[in-house]
């Protein structure tokens, strides 16, 4: 069973009104074919700092296969694959606050795969829909906001969040041996 900051029941019941929200969502007549194009891969949850990040892993490391901790706008992302799925998902990303930030903490979002981003984000666009596409240095994605409030955050990619951290590890291993190479 997954402990996070605040515990496993906030966490199951997070993803609990997240779905709910998302099924509602995708209920209507003009998204109900878009739903078929995703599926649902992370759970991310963010943490207040470094030590939180660290102490979830380390409280989770019976329930975790593999893990990669990369550092994007300073703040570390760790992702991990998980030995069981939780709530149907079988990566956790769990995420740094941002310095300065007051985003709230738990349920940041869920990643869902599509095979079909521009059509994707027609498809939610064309619903009047507050999507947008966003990027960094490594890879790009869809952000969706959704719910009354627009409380949940869905980000749609055509890629795992692991390949970001593939990508990042061999740009890594690239640097050290051309560094190595010139020593």
């Amino acid at each position: 069973m997954l402990k996070l900051n605040g515990g496993t029941l906030e966490a199951g019941e997070a993803l609990e009104n997240h779905e709910a929200a998302w099924q509602s969502l995708l209920a209507t007549p003009e998204l109900q074919k878009v739903g078929e194009l995703l599926v649902a891969t992370t759970l991310s949850w963010k943490v207040a700092n470094r030590t939180t990040l660290f102490d979830v892993l380390e409280s989770n490391a019976a329930e975790i296969e593999q893990v990669h901790i990369g550092t994007v706008n300073d703040r570390y992302i760790a992702s991990a694959t998980l030995r069981e799925p939780f709530s149907g998902l079988p990566i956790l990303k769990i995420l740094e606050r941002r310095s300065g930030s007051e985003d709230p903490l738990g349920l940041d979002s869920v990643d869902y795969l599509t095979d079909d981003l521009d059509g994707v984000f027609t498809s939610f666009h064309a619903a009047g829909l507050h999507i947008v596409r966003e990027h960094n240095d490594m890879h790009a994605w869809l952000s969706l906001r959704f719910g009354e409030a627009d409380e949940f955050e869905a980000k749609i990619t055509d890629h795992l969040v692991l390949d970001v951290g593939v990508k990042e590890l061999q740009l890594a291993s690239k640097q050290i041996q051309q560094q190595l190479k010139t020593d």
